[in-house]
């Protein structure tokens, strides 16, 4: 499903919002509270642990490639509702105007799913994305109670509107930096995967849960499997 024009991608987001909201007033656990002291300390001290590799990035990629140091995307979060989402630039600065022709590469599972060999990738943005080292800014969106450090991974207006209803349950809690469908496949995946996982996090989602992805988020990384 594309739809090209903005107000009416918001009108269809409003009208599929009800759905999801009807999902959050059945979904009430004691544990969400519990997540967002988490959230909050662990965002913290994960800022403190890079601030002083954050400059740097910041400066390479400046140096590497024209254009923003940050990447600045609208996504759907919890409740559907829309926020900006920060990461650190790993393409081109005209990467949207090359889009089309990178959607007809073989290597490209669908029109929204990353895929190996993008040639719009600069060369500090693969090593970013090999280590996930690009999604760090996202601790300030997680500040900010926009995000998780655990859960389904922000959808843009366009993937949430090929969700079937059943589906927007994943938009009952808060998107996540890393997710179950992250240690799980990754990039690997197609979209309805993607969704299978994320609607089985949100189904069974708890403290040793969350733990468990962070823990194999750390070697997810290092592995490199799906990730580009």
């Amino acid at each position: 499903m594309t739809v090209e024009n903005a107000e009416e991608r918001r009108r269809l987001l409003q009208e599929r919002r009800q759905f999801a909201l009807e999902y959050s007033k059945e979904r009430k656990r004691p544990y969400d509270k519990v997540k967002r002291v988490c959230d909050i300390i662990g965002s913290f001290v994960l800022l403190i642990f890079f601030v002083i590799v954050l400059p740097i990035f910041a400066l390479c990629i400046k140096l590497d490639s024209r254009g923003p140091v940050f990447f600045v995307q609208e996504r759907v979060g919890k409740d559907m509702r829309l926020f900006r989402m920060y990461k650190f630039r790993t393409m081109v600065y005209d990467a949207e105007q090359r889009a089309a022709e990178v959607k007809q590469s073989k290597d490209c599972k669908n029109e929204f799913i990353q895929h190996e060999n993008d040639p719009r990738v600069t060369r500090v943005g693969a090593v970013l994305r090999r280590f996930s080292l690009d999604e760090l800014p996202q601790l300030f969106n997680i500040i900010k109670g926009e995000m998780s450090l655990v859960g389904p991974r922000p959808f843009i207006i366009e993937e949430t509107l090929m969700c079937r209803p059943e589906h927007l349950r994943r938009h009952t809690v808060r998107p996540g930096m890393s997710g179950y469908a992250q240690v799980n496949g990754r990039n690997d995946l197609t979209l309805e995967e993607r969704m299978e996982k994320d609607l089985y996090y949100v189904d069974h989602m708890g403290f040793w849960m969350d733990v468990g992805i962070m823990i194999k988020t750390f070697f997810a990384i290092f592995s490199k499997k799906g990730a580009y």
